[in-house]
């Protein structure tokens, strides 16, 4: 359970209130179904409005909560403080915001459109900064609230074939490391959830799916670990053994070895092989 503080809604009697970006598949619509069955109401938040229709008919009717959606690109300049708008305009107070929207590519970076880059740049750093900047501090004036950022064991080291990915998410781990210990006094807790190889249609939109050292996690795995970790307060949240090791291969084995090691698994079997 999340901690619960959380259920209390600021000592009155009004639902917690979640925001979830990416939420109408994988690891955000894994999270819409736990809130909701704590009896948390739901902004969820992503382009397929036929998803995230089906999802909040679904979780209203079997947990008889609150359910909005809205559509947003956050690939779009400025998406951070429009999800903020939208947020405001459902809810005065947010008590968990959940970052969840992202996408992979796989490829050599001196070859991959431009346009991509600058999108993922968008949604992995600039959406995750504004919203973290804007949602923060109604949460630390109440002295409640959390903000789960997520990441990926990705961003624990750097990937060759994955570099603008890799990059991106150690700039949300370092990032929400950083801003969690300046929240800590405030009681707010900030975690950067980084979960390894998990069974979602992740690979399939990045249109290439490597093979992997370490068994594969469910979506169930990296939500039931994140909300439980709340309950300890802690900042940075891996996933069962596997995270364990990949944690432990970052922080003891070189730096050129890991890249060895993960570039023979990540590289896209059309490159030739050095």
């Amino acid at each position: 359970m999340v901690t619960q503080s959380l259920h209390s809604e600021y000592m009155g009697n009004m639902p917690p209130f979640a925001v979830i970006t990416g939420a109408s598949r994988g690891i955000g619509a894994e999270y819409a179904r736990a809130l909701a069955a704590q009896g948390y109401d739901l902004l969820l938040v992503a382009r397929d409005q036929s998803r995230l229709d089906q999802l909040a008919g679904g979780l209203h009717q079997t947990y008889s909560v609150q359910v909005w959606t809205e559509t947003l690109d956050l690939a779009r300049p400025n998406a951070g403080s429009t999800l903020y708008r939208l947020a405001q305009s459902h809810r005065p107070h947010v008590s968990l915001l959940i970052n969840n929207a992202g996408f992979g590519m796989y490829g050599v970076f001196s070859g991959m459109p431009l346009a991509s880059i600058q999108d993922m740049l968008q949604v992995h750093i600039h959406v995750t900064t504004e919203s973290t900047r804007l949602f923060l501090p109604d949460m630390m004036n109440q002295r409640l609230g959390a903000i789960i950022n997520i990441a990926s064991v990705a961003g624990l080291f750097p990937i060759p074939y994955m570099a603008e990915y890799a990059a991106t998410k150690a700039f949300i781990i370092s990032f929400s490391e950083a801003v969690g210990m300046e929240a800590r006094e405030s009681g707010v807790t900030i975690q950067v959830c980084c979960p390894g190889f998990t069974e979602t249609d992740f690979h399939q939109t990045a249109s290439h799916r490597p093979r992997h050292i370490l068994p594969p996690q469910t979506p169930h795995d990296v939500v039931q670990t994140s909300l439980n970790a709340l309950k300890s307060n802690k900042t940075l949240v891996t996933i069962g053994w596997p995270g364990v090791a990949t944690q432990w291969m970052a922080r003891f084995m070189p730096k050129r070895w890991l890249m060895r090691l993960t570039s023979r698994f990540v590289r896209p079997n059309s490159l030739p092989s050095h």
